[in-house]
């Protein structure tokens, strides 16, 4: 081992210590800042993850609407769109508000149709076991499947009925006729862990809905599943273009993309406050290392008058500024896993479980580890770390050996 090495770690340990207190006080600030900077971005991450998935299989990948109008002669369409590669599924969708009368207590969801016929969907209601208590081949035209959410808002149960109106009533009164609500069983709650959807979304037959809205034959979107790898959005502009703009193309991503957005920016500004607290803990080692080179000004004499040149006693303190980075770093990923690791009873016990589905729409608290993010803040830490240590190791290489022996 290299002289100023091993000078540099007996500082940093000296014998019959552990590790001197400025080590493990430096050592300490580094960490905390690579937990709350790393810990952050990677409950961010799975924040932004978890929302995407939840967004996508609640509404499907791309979504094909006639600028607002039902849509109608839609074989045609529905064939082409099956014939192309990477399409899963190809669903025709009804959608809308509704009032749905529980005991004569109101509410207003919104319904969503599936094709009971084909059975083809664009959310993965099979795959995912969406419904609870019930199937969704249960399904018919006389039935319901309600959110989760909601039915335990309202007291409902499977097996209770509900009677839903729709707005197509107000044309009914208008030609003074009296409308009468559709009474429906409700066979089966949808749970899609995704607290927006389930408070607020009800399922019932393509044919039920098709009938609510007057809508013939038609429906008011087609929504497409993708196969899993592909990009919605190269693949929404590849349908635009084959479409020659006859419809409306979006994807999920864009649907939603201002939330999204928000979540992003986010991520950013929390990880731009946090960067102060490694910023403030360089500042002190910098103050801490500048102080040694004060207090052994004669040694670092001593040194030179043996031969050391400045740069090998420049290496001394740049070295302890590099260690201390990198131990730091070390020390905050471990804290952050293990403290992730135990989030649960952590967030129960902080905010609780009711305010992050309240609040974040989540029963969990997702989190998603990136290799870059922990890259890029390590690197950030040990940099800022080594750059603390240049300002005394200058300082020290600066050194006149005859005045640095006459110090007092």
């Amino acid at each position: 081992m290299k002289w100023w090495l091993y000078i540099a770690f007996k500082q940093l340990f000296p014998s019959g210590k552990f590790a001197s207190f400025f080590a493990l006080v430096s050592i300490l600030g580094v960490a905390l800042g690579i937990l709350g900077l790393y810990g952050t971005q990677s409950v961010m991450n799975g924040f932004h993850a978890q929302i995407g998935k939840k967004l996508r299989d609640t509404t499907g990948d791309i979504i094909i609407r006639d600028y607002g109008r039902p849509m109608y002669n839609l074989d045609g369409l529905r064939s082409k769109l099956k014939s192309v590669d990477g399409i899963k599924s190809v669903e025709l969708m009804a959608s809308g508000p509704v009032m749905m009368l529980v005991r004569n207590v109101p509410s207003f969801p919104l319904l969503r149709s599936f094709d009971t016929l084909s059975g083809e969907c664009a959310i993965p209601i099979r795959e995912n076991n969406f419904v609870k208590m019930g199937d969704i081949d249960m399904l018919d035209d006389d039935s319901i499947i309600i959110g989760q959410r909601l039915a335990a808002n309202l007291g409902i149960s499977v097996g209770d009925k509900v009677e839903v109106f729709s707005p197509t009533v107000l044309d009914r009164i208008k030609k003074d006729e009296v409308p009468m609500p559709v009474r429906l069983d409700v066979v089966g709650f949808l749970a899609t862990d995704y607290s927006e959807a389930d408070s607020s979304v009800a399922l019932v037959s393509l044919r039920r809905m098709r009938e609510l809205y007057n809508l013939g034959e038609g429906a008011h979107s087609v929504i497409l599943r993708l196969e899993d790898g592909l990009d919605p959005t190269s693949f929404a502009d590849k349908i635009r273009k084959d479409l020659k703009a006859k419809y409306s193309v979006s994807t999920w991503l864009t649907s939603n993309e201002g939330f999204l957005r928000v979540i992003k920016m986010e991520k950013v500004m929390m990880s731009l406050i946090i960067v102060l607290i490694i910023i403030v803990a360089s500042f002190s080692i910098c103050i801490s290392l500048y102080t040694s080179v004060l207090r052994k000004t004669r040694e670092i004499g001593l040194l030179g008058a043996m031969g050391a040149r400045p740069g090998q006693i420049a290496l001394m303190y740049c070295v302890q500024g590099f260690f201390i980075g990198v131990a730091g770093s070390l020390t905050g990923l471990a804290l952050t896993w293990l403290i992730l690791y135990f989030r649960e009873p952590i967030v129960e016990l902080v905010v609780g479980r009711e305010a992050l589905i309240e609040f974040y729409h989540f029963a969990r608290l997702p989190v998603k580890y990136e290799l870059g993010d922990a890259v890029s803040a390590c690197g950030f830490a040990i940099a800022l770390c080594t750059l603390a240590g240049l300002l005394p190791a200058l300082r020290a290489a600066k050194l006149k050996i005859s005045e640095a022996m006459r110090n007092e």
